[in-house]
């Protein structure tokens, strides 16, 4: 598969030498992401990905997920908690029965509107609400492969996603309406409206409303996404934005399946288990322009997401989070400085019960200050140069109290009882980074750089705790902040009529965190013990490439992506500590080393346009070094727009009906490989208006 998709994209790409398509001003787009502040990409030190509206309008994506599946280098990842989105190959780490935790998670930082981040504090339970947002209200999503410490801090060796939301300009009044039906009863209707006063007051309102069936047999969802924005423009170079956000969603998930179970009915259900989630978000931001030199930005935000498990127990997820980020950018004659403050007040809680009987409360809480400074100067000629510094502080505290407990042993086998156990910690962490660049730009349309980053990840107030085995009792461990250097070498440019980037990277970490888990004889979570490791060296080595072609009405992209994740030493003082194991020079679970892109779309007449998209993801291994498959995936569309607003949109997924699974663990009863299917051939049909 992968040699037959390389010699189609290289076919289409040489069709660029004769053609007489129109460049699309692909280097001349502006992104955010990559400073804080709307910047060219050829002025980046970064290898930038940039998904506008226009594509994400042409393809029938119903969730944020969905858009990121189609990004090039990016791995939707599951957590057995939700999704996470992987960047250069962060992957699995845990040990031992059920410790399958995701890395991306804590690695890869997911942004709204370039401030708000959409981490949780409980990293042990994880997971990215990335469809808390609607489709309909994105503009655009950015994506910045490796790096980022200096701006974003802590968490971004993999990279920083920024989903950036709707801006009315028109003005007036105007809005949309729209309605999709797709596979297993699927509905999706919403609205967006808003008026433009004069470019002086902007009010917009939208809802979405999405309610269906899920793939298994039993699954469902139902949920609704509420946002409402108030623009004022004081002056042509001062404003204040109030925006607002509210997603509720219902959920029945079907459990994960054995092998003989995914031959014999891979719809089945296995065990349903209900997930409630409200996600609660509001900011308030200026924005100034305070001398022809000087550009201000400051934004205060509240972000409350809550999750309800019901189960045997039921498990109940609090996260809150609130802050302020304040940045500003001063030109100079021969560049500019970019400096900001960044303040964050994350609490967390989980609590357990069987029967409405508390079981477990874990409190967790951290609270960060940092500040940075990064700066671009023009050395000589076409030769530019940065330089960036960040420190960042953190405080910790975690409580955990556990009363005496008589739990059932999943699986019917009896009653084992829980001893009562507390413990209340706390810890302060400083870290600093910095980052160095040059870029020279060759040409008009060419930039070749270079990059050095040194960057961490500062452990979460989950992993400050060990519930080690034969203590029986909360111990407060001495985890190491992990510290990573990457190097990155890159070009960008236009090649006749093809825009093509490429870039290599290299990331050593030190102390990379890892989960060892034991679920003892009895098995099950009441008897759960772990403790968290430090890995005395990871590495992570690739390539990254990028190409778009222009051919009169057909535009043609592919991406080839390749990541070498491995182990490069365990530690000794590991290998004397766990009671399972990972080798030196052993692959970093799940990820795929290589993944392939390749994208069409085709105007097929004024207002008709038929696109298709391919993924492949190569093989990669699970936690206990077992084979995951590769597989590959191809969609097509077709979308029609009128000029009076009126539009159709139709589509199929996953056409020729692969069927591949989208995680793989270990059952924590039986010790059993376990599967989680993907879904097979679905397709959308799906009308709109706009005015």
């Amino acid at each position: 598969m992968l040699k037959k998709i390389t010699i189609l994209s290289l076919i289409l790409a040489s069709l660029s030498l004769y053609a007489e398509g129109k460049y699309e001003g692909k280097l001349e787009k502006t992104v955010v992401t990559a400073t804080g502040f709307s910047d060219n990409v050829d002025n980046q030190i970064k290898n930038v990905t940039i998904i506008t509206s226009e594509d994400i309008k042409e393809k029938g994506y119903n969730t944020v997920e969905d858009i990121l599946k189609q990004a090039p280098g990016i791995n939707i990842t599951q957590t057995g908690f939700g999704s996470a989105v992987d960047i250069r190959g962060q992957g699995r780490f845990g040990l031992g029965t059920s410790a399958n935790i995701s890395k991306a998670v804590s690695s890869v930082k997911i942004l709204i509107d370039g401030d708000v981040a959409m981490d949780t504090i409980d990293t042990s339970h994880a997971y990215i609400p990335l469809n808390t947002i609607s489709v309909n209200d994105v503009e655009r999503v950015e994506i910045i492969n490796g790096g980022g410490t200096v701006l974003y801090g802590s968490g971004t060796r993999g990279g920083v996603v920024n989903i950036i939301t709707k801006d009315r300009t028109k003005e007036g009044a105007s809005g949309k309406v729209y309605y999709q039906n797709s596979s297993y009863g699927t509905n999706k209707l919403g609205f967006d409206a808003g008026i433009n006063y004069g470019n002086k007051f902007i009010i917009d309102l939208g809802y979405e409303n999405v309610n269906g069936k899920g793939y298994r047999r039993g699954s469902k969802e139902a949920n609704e996404y509420l946002n409402g924005s108030l623009k004022y423009n004081i002056t042509d170079n001062h404003s204040l934005k109030f925006k607002a956000s509210r997603y509720d969603s219902e959920e029945t998930l079907a459990s994960d399946l054995t092998k003989s179970q995914l031959l014999s009915d891979r719809r089945q259900p296995g065990i349903l288990s209900d997930i409630d989630v409200n996600r609660k978000e509001y900011s308030l931001g200026y924005e100034g322009k305070v001398t022809d030199n000087l550009k201000l930005s400051l934004t205060g935000y509240k972000q409350d997401t809550n999750k309800t498990m019901y189960g045997m127990p039921k498990t109940k997820f609090e996260d809150n989070k609130k802050g302020i980020n304040f940045k500003g950018n001063y030109g100079l004659e021969n560049g500019n400085i970019i400096f900001g403050y960044n303040y964050i007040n994350h609490k967390g809680s989980r609590e357990q019960t069987i029967f409405g009987t508390p079981i477990m409360n874990v409190d967790l809480a951290k609270e960060t200050n940092s500040f940075y400074l990064l700066g671009r100067h023009k050395l000589v000629g076409n030769l530019e140069g940065t330089a960036g510094y960040r420190f960042e502080r953190a405080e910790y505290k975690t409580n955990r109290e556990v009363p005496s407990t008589r739990m059932p042993v999943p699986g019917g086998r009896g009653f084992v009882t829980i001893p009562a156990r507390e413990m209340h910690g706390s810890r302060k962490d400083s870290n600093s980074t910095y980052e160095l660049g040059l870029n020279y730009k060759y040409s008009d349309t060419g930039n070749v750089y270079a990059k050095y980053e040194r960057g961490f990840r500062s452990p979460a107030a989950t992993e400050f705790v060990d519930y080690a085995p034969g203590a029986r009792n909360y111990t407060l461990n001495n985890l190491k902040t992990e510290k990573f250097n990457t190097y990155e070498v890159g070009f960008k440019d236009m090649l006749w009529n093809s825009f093509v980037s490429a870039t290599a990277f290299h990331t050593r970490t030190n102390n990379e965190v890892y989960l060892n888990m034991d679920h003892g004889v009895l098995g099950g979570p009441s008897t759960a013990r772990w403790t968290f490791h430090n890995l005395k060296a990871t590495e992570r080595t690739g390539v990254e490439l990028f190409a778009e072609q222009y051919l009169g009405k057909l535009r043609v992209n592919e991406s080839f992506t390749y990541v070498n994740a491995k182990i490069k030493k365990v530690g000794d003082d590991v290998l004397a500590s766990t009671t399972y194991n990972f080798k030196d020079g052993q692959k970093i679970p799940g990820v795929p080393s290589t993944k392939v892109t390749l994208g069409l779309d085709y105007e097929i007449a004024d207002g008709l346009r038929t696109t298709a998209n391919l993924n492949y993801y190569s093989s990669s291994v699970d936690t206990y070094n077992e084979k995951i498959p590769s597989y590959s995936t191809t969609d097509l569309g077709l979308k029609y727009k009128h000029k009076n607003g009126f539009g159709l949109n139709a589509g199929v997924k996953n056409i020729f009906n692969k069927k591949y699974n989208v995680a793989q663990g270990k059952d924590p009863l039986t010790g059993s490989t376990v599967y989680s299917p993907a879904d097979e051939r679905t397709y959308y049909i799906g009308a709109s208006y706009e005015f």
